[in-house]
């Protein structure tokens, strides 16, 4: 048993963990939207092994390549390492899984250089060579992938605290009227999902400059009438989601010119190499299953790409970036004659299928409603004693390597809905401060009385 599992291994290792590569891809692009709302941990621990897992599995799939003698026969099989660069790229919802990943962005920039050297002195040694079409294919997926390599590397240095803070600082004062043009009032006074999340988007420089501790104090009668309609904690719900795609996700990358023109081109990119590689001849091309398995690799990546174009174009970060940009024939092509709003409801429609018709079709973006609880308590006045503890708490502590940490943590806190009242208060106060007169980010206002 143990010898036909090594020769499995043999022959087939890099085929397993190409597709391994590409499974685990696929499984955070579907898992992690679950961050944002309350899932069952079983999906989380699922969603935390493929972020962890990941990274490893590319690389060592990359090392591997750069080893392994059969690509001289097998020239198809050295053609995956630039799939592998763009699995190392990740998807454009998660780049991070906590902070501290995004303080490590100097780090992963250096993995980022040594790991597009590795596919460079693959295709060197065993692409070049065996043809001009299979290059010319080789070449347009080490580009897509190095590009996306290097966006995820610049999204966890976008998402880091020190970045932001440096950001805002040098920013100037935000206007808000130009972003909701088209909000409508539903009955009751309440405004629907859509117009909601565009007056987020319009305060939301109130949102980044007090996560990073940076106040402004700015004139907060335009902003008081802004939140006048809106149900206060909806609002607020919306702007910590639009954090959590500063910091946890391309956010930050996706939606800038350069972001935009990488998701038109990758796709193309993509196609046309897979158009080179069915011209080529079939003597390049030794063993059927590593074509089938090119195939599949194709197919996850147009599928991805796709995705991520179009998640892109009907996101409301395009809708805040079109009401800004200095090109006004773009801002009235896409705002004014309302194709931006057709392709944002397609978009959401598609959502909404996925979904299996469950949930509003923006409401994906609203808070949880948990909180953490830690009890220090119960932390500060456990016993050390050998058999007091419980059986995982001393299997933790013996084993070490931080598992005790660990044991600590998860053993004494847990999550809990936040009680209706606390929600209430705090709707309450913030509205009372934003009507008072001006306020800066940090919630300290004065009354407009005392200005000059």
């Amino acid at each position: 048993m143990g010898a036909r599992a090594q020769d499995l291994w043999n022959n087939w290792s890099i085929q397993i963990l190409v597709l391994l590569s590409l499974g685990l891809q696929l499984a955070l692009f579907l898992l992690a939207g679950i961050r944002r709302r309350g899932a069952h941990p079983v999906l989380w621990f699922l969603l935390w092994l493929a972020y962890q897992l990941g990274d490893y599995t590319a690389t060592y799939a990359l090392g591997h390549l750069s080893l392994k003698g059969a690509g001289r026969e097998h020239p198809i099989v050295a053609f995956w390492a630039p799939f592998l660069l763009l699995h190392l790229g990740g998807p454009d919802n998660i780049t991070a899984y906590s902070l501290e990943d995004n303080k490590l962005w100097k780090r992963h920039l250096l993995h980022v250089v040594l790991q597009v050297l590795a596919a460079v002195y693959v295709l060197y040694e065993h692409v070049s060579g065996r043809g001009p079409l299979l290059q010319l294919a080789s070449v347009l997926m080490l580009a897509v992938g190095a590009v996306k390599y290097g966006e995820k590397t610049w999204a966890l240095m976008l998402g880091n605290l020190d970045s932001i803070r440096g950001a805002v600082k040098k920013q100037p004062p935000a206007t808000h009227g130009h972003f909701h043009p088209q909000d409508h009032v539903l009955k009751g006074g309440v405004l629907d999902e859509e117009s909601l999340v565009r007056r987020a988007h319009s305060l939301f420089h109130i949102c980044k400059r007090a996560i990073v501790d940076c106040p402004v104090i700015e004139d907060a009668s335009d902003t008081a009438k802004m939140v006048d309609v809106v149900e206060f904690w909806p609002l607020m719900e919306t702007e910590l989601s639009l954090m959590y795609d500063m910091l946890y996700t391309k956010a930050a990358v996706i939606h800038t010119w350069f972001g935009y023109s990488v998701r038109l081109v990758s796709p193309l990119a993509i196609a046309a190499s897979l158009l080179l590689f069915r011209l080529i001849s079939k003597d390049v091309a030794h063993r059927g299953v590593d074509v089938v398995i090119t195939y599949v690799l194709y197919g996850g990546a147009l599928f991805m790409e796709t995705t991520a174009l179009l998640n892109a174009l009907g996101s409301s970060w395009t809708f805040a970036f079109l009401s800004t940009t200095r090109w006004r024939w773009l801002r009235t092509a896409a705002l004014c004659n309302e194709r931006w709003d057709r392709l944002r409801r397609l978009v959401a429609y598609l959502h909404h299928l996925v979904r299996l018709g469950g949930g509003s079709r923006y409401k994906s973006r609203r808070w949880s409603r948990t909180m953490g609880q830690f009890n220090m308590l119960h932390y500060c006045t456990r016993s050390d004693g050998a058999f007091t503890r419980p059986l995982l708490g001393r299997l933790a502590r013996m084993v070490g390597l931080g598992l005790n940490e660990w044991w600590n943590r998860e053993h004494y806190s847990w999550a809990i809905e936040m009680p209706v009242h606390v929600k209430d208060c705090i709707s309450d106060h913030m509205k009372r401060v934003y009507k008072k007169g001006v306020v800066n980010s940090l919630g300290v206002h004065h009354h407009l009385a005392h200005r000059q």
